[in-house]
């Protein structure tokens, strides 16, 4: 999410509308632009509606270049998988992430600014590592919001360690929404967008 998606997130827009605004703002203004500039500039035919074109494309491919789409950023495609581990009986939304795995640092962002759009979400972020000071990096960047576990792998929680490996698929970061001890629905990065995101935002309303 860029800080133009967040700002219109923050003023009341779904976050699937906060990520479509902008380039049908940049389309607005290139045809704003192509119009002036076709009416008020003598030139050759030709060139002006070439020109006029260019104008009119160039804020969107200004703004996709900054902003790309991807194919998982309007994706919600998530899957369920029930395992002997118990999840909280409250709602919860739980992210599985990997100390040095750049996607999952790149999530923290996101998830900050899911936060501060909705202070009643129920975050928790477990970081799956072999030493408690991995997890440093993520205390810093989520600066208070949601809870940072760290999920050691020693002889104490092996067991239950193995068993999220399962539910995470070994694709990182994965999140979690369950409620009543359950998984309600999980996602992988590559399909957690902001129709996710949207859905999220209502289930802790």
């Amino acid at each position: 999410m860029n800080s133009l998606e967040i700002f219109f997130s923050h003023i009341g827009f779904s976050w699937t509308l906060s990520k479509l605004i902008p380039f049908l703002l940049s389309i607005l203004v290139g045809l704003f632009f192509s119009v002036i500039f076709f009416k008020r500039i003598k030139i050759l035919k030709s060139i002006k509606i070439f020109i006029s074109f260019v104008l009119f494309v160039l804020p969107f491919a200004l703004y996709f270049a900054y902003s790309p789409i991807y194919s998982g950023d309007f994706s919600n495609s998530f899957y369920r998988k029930q395992l002997k581990t118990e999840f909280p009986s409250s709602k919860k939304i739980s992210v599985y992430v990997l100390p040095t795995c750049p996607y999952c640092i790149q999530a923290t962002s996101t998830l900050i600014a899911m936060m501060q759009k909705n202070e009643h979400i129920n975050l928790e972020i477990n970081v799956l590592c072999a030493q408690v000071n991995e997890a440093d990096k993520y205390l810093n960047l989520m600066k208070g919001f949601g809870l940072v576990k760290v999920r050691l792998d020693n002889p104490d929680y092996l067991i239950r360690h193995k068993d999220l490996l399962k539910l995470t698929e070994g694709q990182f970061p994965t999140y979690i929404l369950s409620e009543k001890k359950k998984v309600i629905k999980a996602w992988h990065n590559d399909t957690f967008g902001v129709d996710a995101m949207d859905e999220i935002n209502q289930f802790f309303k």
